[in-house]
């Protein structure tokens, strides 16, 4: 794998700001885990305890060249929610993102996912990335193509145990469309 993601850094787009973890991320978690959207939507369980929560994000503050996770930040509520890319074992590049309920609907998770993608673009010189959207998550496929994607397909992907067949997301970094998500 030739691809190495940055250390990732405080990311601002008004009052929209995606931070590094930290040790809020797992109340996060936990609260992630209690919203029936992100756990219908997502990898993450439902029902986590914070002990369960600490036990998952135990590494995520640990530098990493292979995943940076970022905390969504909003001023009333932070952190809202979760935006991170990650490099597969072939070096692709992923996106992937979820909101709670009081940040949903509102822009935040199309202005979230721009400054990663920005970010993944501009400061670790990624050519590509993908991402992933469930059948019938209407809401995540309109923020896909709000943030410069295009549909390329699909996969299979074990989700929580169980094999489900996903929509690919592609944007390159010479799209026309990443112009616009580049912009600050």
């Amino acid at each position: 794998m030739t691809a190495a993601l940055a250390a990732p850094s405080s990311q601002r787009d008004g009052e929209v700001e995606l931070l590094p973890v930290d040790r809020r991320v797992v109340a996060l978690i936990v609260a992630g885990s209690l919203d029936a959207e992100v756990t219908r939507w997502t990898q993450v369980p439902e029902g986590l305890t914070l002990l369960d929560a600490g036990l998952i994000t135990a590494g995520w503050m640990t530098r990493s060249t292979t995943t940076a996770r970022y905390q969504v930040c909003v001023p009333e509520l932070s952190p809202a929610g979760m935006v991170t890319v990650w490099l597969d074992a072939e070096g692709e590049a992923e996106v992937g993102y979820w909101l709670l309920a009081p940040a949903r609907g509102r822009g935040v998770a199309r202005r979230a996912v721009r400054l990663l993608c920005a970010w993944a673009f501009d400061v670790c010189g990624l050519d590509r990335l993908r991402l992933t959207t469930m059948p019938g998550n209407v809401a995540s496929e309109r923020v896909a193509e709000l943030c410069g994607f295009r549909r390329d397909g699909s996969l299979v992907r074990d989700i929580k145990g169980t094999a489900h067949t996903l929509q690919l997301w592609l944007c390159d970094a010479g799209d026309r469309s990443v112009e616009a998500v580049s912009a600050r």
